[in-house]
């Protein structure tokens, strides 16, 4: 045979493997199509699978299916469940790392019923995008459903609640009854005891939340006791089931600076609370008493001549000194208390107050201010402190303890005045005053047995009949008048002692100014019981902040 014969009698290698490459290459892009047409493969972490069914269960945007739960599993730590879901590929823009997954099932909340549909359909997911430039595959199910999607304008910020009620998501925030947002999320702060709320204020709203905005809780009902009677309000129906926040400005203050987006404010108990706490710039205090401060507690004021500066921290003052209690110094007695001076209550302008406070300070004190406990309510015992001018305070400068600069004190208020009242009371008592009250008893007897003998000596016969006996009664007369004259000198000498100049003269005149001196310290306690007959049982009512006027 030829060698053409046997080139053309051989198998055609290169046909053989070419059919079956074509098929491989077919199928291999057959499956990249089928893998592209059906999207992107994500992963959803869950606490349970409550009503998740695969290959049934679907994940919706705006009620747009863009997948599809095809897989459900327990986790390697089996503490949660994985679903796998595939999503349709026109939408894997929406896989941002910052998008939000929650559960759709029947809701009932102050916004109303929501989710019904699902009770026929089964539950779906809800998938919210973000707004961030970065994909992702895992994602994590939310435990409740995002209240403000992301395309809602408005502003977010920061409520910290230390002593009011929790209160849950989505409850409103209310400006003068008028709801302009509501709280987004709410977690507690272990670390420093406080709940926390992330708040949402609708545009164009937000711009009502300035600097200088307190907020409160409004339970929805106000009750009112005076003299007309009882007057009750109520507010909506929402605020009376779930309670509301309410935002305003204090009264007599202007809008301040807007507020930027993500600031924080302080939730208080009610309004009242809110406007004793809205003073953020302070500075501490220490305050030595050489007295009791039996019935000073926390939050007591501290007032300048009846206008409240500042308020009481604590009472005692914790505070340690090499190793030790304040209060248990062995080089002195004092009791410390622990005060805060608010420069806001000084002026709207806090910066200006703690300017002119500091730069004040201590010519105040060379002329002569100085700190002292004074009554509140004599029935309760509640006292406060009291800052003033003493002429006669003795010279101080101020010191630091612990950190703290300590204000100088004098000993003041109601424990001087029962000091004062034991004073009198024992110079009272030390007056020879039962002495002189039987002297002078002595005298009047004396006087009285002087008249009898008149009387006698005029009654007898023989004193009538004078012509015939005159010498015997003249020397009866001449007895007689010796023991009145005996008598005079006794009572001069008893009347000497009431004059000006002798000892118990002086000591009635320091009684006397004794008590002028008591009476007129009692003098602003009965002015306040006058202007407040109530004063014994309730506090002293504190007047309003004063608002200084324009320059």
């Amino acid at each position: 045979m030829s060698e053409n014969a046997k080139i053309k009698s051989a198998p055609n290698i290169s046909a053989i493997w070419i059919i079956p490459l074509i098929a491989l290459l077919i199928g291999a892009w057959m499956l990249y199509q089928y893998q592209a047409n059906k999207g992107t493969t994500i992963f959803i972490k869950m606490p349970h699978a409550e009503g998740i069914v695969a290959g049934k269960t679907e994940i919706k945007v705006r009620s747009v299916k863009i997948g599809q739960i095809n897989h459900v599993r327990l986790s390697d730590q089996q503490n949660s469940v994985i679903a796998r879901a595939q999503i349709d590929k026109h939408y894997d823009d929406l896989l941002t790392d910052d998008a939000k997954i929650w559960v759709v099932k029947p809701r009932i909340d102050d916004t109303g019923i929501t989710g019904m549909s699902t009770l026929l359909s089964g539950v779906y997911l809800e998938f919210a995008p973000g707004e961030s430039k970065k994909l992702a595959d895992k994602f994590e199910l939310q435990d409740e459903p995002a209240l403000i999607g992301n395309d809602v304008k408005g502003g977010r910020f920061t409520l910290l609640s230390y002593n009011a009620e929790v209160l849950d998501v989505s409850t409103g925030i209310y400006f003068k009854d008028y709801k302009i947002g509501q709280i987004e999320t709410a977690t507690f702060d272990w670390k420093n005891q406080a709940m926390k709320y992330g708040i949402f204020i609708n545009e164009p709203y937000q711009n009502l939340i300035t600097l200088n905005s307190i907020f409160w809780v409004n339970s929805g009902i106000e009750i009112d006791l005076s003299a007309d009677g009882i007057n009750v309000n109520t507010g909506s129906l929402s605020k009376l089931l779930k309670g509301g926040i309410s935002v305003g400005i204090p009264e007599q203050q202007s809008p301040g600076e807007v507020a930027t987006n993500g600031h924080s404010f302080s939730l208080s108990n009610s309004y009242k609370a809110a406007l004793e706490e809205r003073f953020y710039d302070f500075d501490y205090y220490l305050i030595d008493f050489e007295q009791s401060i039996r019935g000073l507690r926390a939050g007591a004021p501290v007032e300048y001549r009846g206008m409240r500066i500042g308020s009481v921290v604590e009472a005692p003052a914790s505070v340690m000194i090499d190793g030790k209690p304040a209060h248990f110094r062995t080089d002195n007695t004092a009791v410390p208390a622990l005060i805060k001076i608010e420069y806001g209550r000084l002026y709207h302008d806090s910066t200006a107050a703690r300017e002119f406070w500091h730069s004040s300070l201590d010519s105040w004190i060379k002329n002569g201010l100085r700190a002292s406990l004074k009554p509140g309510n004599l029935l309760t015992g509640a006292v406060y402190v009291d800052l003033d001018i003493y002429d006669n305070a003795e010279p101080a400068e101020l010191k630091t303890i612990a950190d703290y600069t300590v204000f100088p004190s004098v000993s003041s208020g109601i424990t001087v005045i029962a000091d004062q009242v034991s004073d009198v009371l024992n110079k009272v008592n030390n007056l020879k005053i039962e002495d002189s009250l039987a002297q002078m008893q002595t005298t009047f007897s004396e006087y009285q047995e002087l008249a009898h003998d008149m009387r006698e000596l005029i009654n007898k016969q023989d004193t009538q009949d004078l012509p015939g006996d005159i010498n015997r009664n003249f020397a009866e007369m001449t007895k007689s008048m010796q023991q009145f004259d005996k008598t005079m000198k006794q009572f001069e000498k008893t009347m000497a002692s009431y004059e000006q100049g002798s000892s118990f003269h002086q000591q009635l005149q320091t009684t006397l100014s004794e008590f002028k001196r008591l009476s007129e310290e009692l003098q602003p306690l009965t002015r306040g019981l006058n202007q407040q007959p109530n004063m014994l049982i309730f506090d002293k009512e504190l007047p309003a902040d004063p608002t200084p006027r324009k320059q």
